[in-house]
């Protein structure tokens, strides 16, 4: 089990963790918020450029966001390194992500592991 701390964003202590984009011997590191209401992890298309990717050249979808619009989101199978844990995940990257922050979602990610937020002790607990 892999015990991560939450950090502070925005004045709060959150759910977020530093995640380690990858293809090929191109490597990015950010943060990403971990949002179980979230379908798809989608990041900021700027991590899309800097790991050679073509954006269009992704699997397309369109999702609603919390102001109940919609953005482009282009899929990409990319491997994800968190702490310890090493996999292969599709993620989505978008020119129109608005959060301010890389969301990590459920598809090919969090539904891949028991994932436990715990409020008391301000930390995010991964199990395979």
């Amino acid at each position: 089990m892999t015990h991560i701390p939450y950090m502070v964003w925005r004045g709060k202590a959150s759910p977020l963790v530093t995640t380690k984009l990858s293809v090929n011997d191109k490597i990015v590191t950010t943060l990403a918020y971990v949002d179980t209401g979230a379908t798809y992890s989608v990041y900021n298309s700027d991590f899309c450029d800097r790991l050679g990717l073509d954006l269009q050249k992704g699997d397309r979808v369109d999702i609603i966001v919390g102001d109940g619009g919609i953005i482009p989101v282009y899929l990409h199978e990319i491997k994800i390194q968190i702490e310890d844990l090493e996999f292969k995940a599709k993620v989505g990257f978008s020119d129109r992500l608005g959060t301010g922050i890389n969301i990590l979602g459920r598809e090919t990610v969090l539904d891949e592991y028991t994932v436990c937020f715990d409020g008391n002790k301000k930390e995010i607990r991964w199990e395979h």
